[in-house]
């Protein structure tokens, strides 16, 4: 079916004048009813009656002008949608975002975009580094915040934020009263670590590995408050982020330790698909990130 015949159809029944249909359409009243024709031998019915200047639906033409008017009302809500989400009124973004961040850095900023954009919706999912630019090349993710200073040809990067990597101990556990260790005693000292594919595992086992070294590692987890909570029952030192343990430092709950002659720095970048073009939506969040 040929929609531009479908929208002569329309507008002559609408106004029920081959000479008024062509005037709003721009084009002449023959071409009006040749276009008429062709779709009436195309249905194979007859659509119109005719009586002086003024058209007449058949009982198939009113069945067809009833789906008619159904397409052109999903065009106009299809055209409305559109400009909407150009206009950044309505529509969605998803992003992963290491969990180093997740809970502690990008809810500021999702906050002050949703303040921005009401109408968007944010889908935002927490992984290891590893795992999120694996999920970022099979299209789950438009944007996405991981650890790390160097990244595949394929992605685009940009840095985001530097943050120190802490070594911390519950209050009572032995090293806490020291202040201080060196990587060779840290070597002997049991340690809760994140998964593999973390950045901050990473940065963790290069400085062990720079030194011969093998860490001590007495528990494995993803989870970063299920990693605090263990290290606060005594169960061993773990890393963090300086932001994601500015709670427990100030209320006592952990404490800070010193690795001498050693400071671990954790580069985090939002990245994107080099060969894909940012929606709008996109990039306005990336600059609300980069504000």
């Amino acid at each position: 079916m040929n929609l531009n015949q479908l929208r002569i159809f329309y507008e002559s029944a609408r106004l029920e004048n081959f000479s008024k249909a062509a005037e709003r359409l721009y084009i002449t009243q023959p071409a009006v009813s040749a276009q008429i024709k062709q779709l009436e031998d195309f249905f194979d019915v007859k659509l119109f009656n005719t009586l002086g200047r003024r058209v007449h639906l058949t009982e198939a033409g009113k069945v067809l002008l009833d789906s008619a008017q159904k397409i052109f009302e999903a065009e106009r809500e299809a055209e409305a949608a559109m400009q909407d989400i150009r206009e950044l009124k309505r529509g969605s973004l998803h992003i992963a975002v290491t969990k180093d961040y997740a809970p502690y850095v990008i809810p500021r900023y999702v906050s002050r975009f949703h303040a921005l954009h009401p109408g968007i919706s944010i889908h935002l999912s927490e992984g290891s580094s590893a795992e999120i630019m694996e999920e970022l090349s099979g299209l789950k993710h438009e944007l996405a915040v991981v650890g790390g200073v160097t990244f595949p040809k394929w992605v685009v990067s940009k840095t985001f934020r530097t943050e120190e990597l802490l070594l911390v101990a519950a209050p009572n556990h032995p090293i806490a009263s020291r202040g201080s260790i060196t990587v060779e005693d840290l070597a002997r000292i049991p340690l809760i670590l994140r998964e593999e594919g973390s950045t901050s595992r990473s940065l963790v086992m290069e400085m062990f590995k720079a030194r011969d070294l093998l860490p001590n590692i007495a528990y494995e987890a993803s989870n970063l408050e299920f990693i605090k909570k263990l290290g606060m029952r005594g169960e061993g030192l773990h890393f963090v982020s300086r932001k994601g343990v500015e709670a427990e430092l100030a209320s006592g709950a952990l404490k800070e330790i010193t690795i001498e002659g050693v400071r671990l720095v954790m580069d985090t970048s939002v990245v994107y698909l080099k060969h894909l073009k940012l929606s709008k939506i996109a990039t306005a969040f990336l600059e609300t990130l980069f504000e």
